[in-house]
């Protein structure tokens, strides 16, 4: 874990969106957690802790809720709370026009995290659909819609594609898991695009991660598309004793978490070799950038949520918060996937940052 944990930008590339969430604790914030909040609950199985909580004077909101990310080493890095004004404006800093996500069930969070931390109300899908595809415009002006932009959002639990069918109504499954097609309508579209991708979860050897990463790596290059920003969220684990305790609280640093919840179960333990891998890539496509003149191809760098992730054992499915919600006692153990709002939420507000970061380099 040390090598992963440890590894810091070279001295020239230290900017905020190569350090922010690495090193840092979660603090409740009850003045702010109003801000944390979505106007409607996700009709979802991660929103239903949400729909069922029953607010009161002194617990106005989910505890999980109310926890804000303080940077501890680099505090000029701290994150800056998305809105949709903000995602407009950096979407049009940046020439963008098209948010393009893939990736599991974590990642389809992501999406809906996106869309209610915008303060849309709707839901990304029909309640109760199998189907996690979605497809919606975000508006950002009512007067015209010059600086609206598209967000796709394609399951792919495997980034792999193989034309066999696939469809969750009906369990079709195509690569033991669902990978939806995703490459012709990525690379058919004409505006610029931020492309957020993950893989991970459902790989449990470091040799079919690595091929699947490199495929997608090849894959991008090949449509010579330049003027994109490739994404990639680290991949994180569950917290395999998140059931064990009602009142769970964050974790105050990464030691404590490794003493306590490291394990080989789904092979958890393996997903911070995955992300040191994809870190390995990147390091080595900067240097070929910088050395090979000419070189012209989609920025690729890393969305790192891991560290502040793994600080989150509270606020899982089957964290005990809700008695009678999907994932509690009785139903299915779910230690990985969390309730929305909740910690995944920072993943979208790092990702937002992330952005921030770019248009300050680029101009």
């Amino acid at each position: 874990f040390d090598v992963f944990m440890n590894k810091f930008p070279d001295l020239e590339q230290k900017q905020c969106r190569f350090l922010r969430g690495r090193v840092g604790t979660w603090e409740q914030d009850i003045e702010s957690a109003y801000l944390f909040q979505y106007k409607t609950p996700i009709l979802h199985y991660v929103g239903q802790a949400n729909l069922r909580y029953i607010p009161t004077v002194e617990t106005p909101y989910r505890l999980p809720t109310t926890y804000r990310w303080q940077e501890d080493l680099f505090e000029l890095c701290n994150i800056k709370l998305l809105t949709r004004d903000g995602m407009c404006k950096v979407m049009k800093d940046l020439g963008m026009s098209r948010i393009f996500m893939i990736g599991d069930s974590l990642g389809m969070n992501m999406g809906q995290s996106l869309f209610k931390l915008m303060g849309y109300e709707e839901s990304t899908f029909e309640p109760g659909s199998k189907h996690q595809n979605f497809e919606k415009m975000v508006q950002c002006n009512p007067d015209n819609s010059e600086n609206d932009f598209l967000v796709t959002s394609i399951r792919s639990d495997r980034i792999i594609e193989n034309g066999e069918p696939v469809d969750e109504e009906k369990e079709f499954k195509n690569c033991h898991d669902y990978c939806h097609p995703w490459s012709e309508r990525y690379k058919s579209y004409n505006g610029d695009t931020l492309f957020i991708v993950n893989t991970g979860p459902h790989f449990q050897l470091h040799r079919q991660f690595q091929a699947a990463f490199d495929e997608f790596v090849a894959k991008i290059d090949s449509y010579y598309r330049p003027r994109d920003v490739i994404l990639w969220r680290t991949t994180v684990p569950g917290h395999p004793n998140c059931n064990e305790t009602i009142d769970q609280k964050p974790f105050n640093s990464f030691e404590e978490y490794a003493a306590t919840e490291v394990t080989d179960f789904y092979s958890w333990n393996k997903f911070v070799g995955y992300n040191d891998y994809v870190t390995k890539v990147f390091d080595k496509r900067k240097r070929e950038n910088r050395e090979l003149l000419g070189v012209s191809r989609a920025r690729m760098e890393l969305l790192d949520v891991y560290p502040m992730t793994v600080q989150r054992p509270d606020g899982h499915v089957s964290s005990g918060e809700c008695a009678d919600c999907p994932g509690a006692e009785g139903f299915a153990k779910d230690c990985l996937h969390y309730f929305l709002p909740g910690p995944p939420d920072w993943w979208t507000h790092l990702m937002y940052n992330h952005l921030l970061d770019l248009t300050l380099q680029d101009s």
